[in-house]
């Protein structure tokens, strides 16, 4: 038997909710209910996964990072992913969205026009100059419903 079969005892423990693909509508409408996500993007030594605020300016998420960090080291011109979720334990139900694409720095005339509520305020203290845009070009989500 291959190792990859399926095994039909475990059906009788099979009993999640529906799962539901979500257009892009609902991925921008979950994006704007939120403001924490997971950055995900790769480094000489393996993946990394960090929790980051952002905020949504018209079709880019947008988050800020240190300079002459290892995050600003790894996401400029480099695909990366974004992920916000929310995720309900007990009724074993949530959603999911993931933005991924290339991030590139924020030029200084959007910076101009950036709205000071609009931006993002990183939660750990210290210096965090560089201002990442990463278009809403590639965006997928989930949502699992309760059983």
């Amino acid at each position: 038997m291959s190792p990859t079969a399926d095994n039909a005892g475990w059906s009788l423990l099979d009993r999640g909710g529906r799962l539901e693909r979500l257009d892009r509508e609902e991925c921008r409408r979950l994006l704007e209910s939120a403001n924490i996500g997971r950055l995900a993007y790769c480094t000489d030594v393996g993946p990394r996964i960090v929790p980051m605020n952002y905020t949504l300016v018209s079709e880019a998420l947008i988050f800020r990072t240190g300079m002459d960090t290892e995050a600003d080291s790894y996401l400029i011109n480099r695909p990366i992913a974004f992920e916000v979720d929310q995720v309900e334990e007990f009724l074993q139900a949530g959603w999911s969205v993931v933005v991924v694409g290339n991030a590139a720095p924020l030029n200084e005339a959007s910076l101009r026009f950036l709205d000071l509520r609009q931006a993002p305020q990183p939660w750990p203290e210290g210096r965090r100059s560089l201002v990442v845009q990463l278009p809403l070009t590639t965006m997928t989500g989930r949502r699992v419903h309760p059983s």
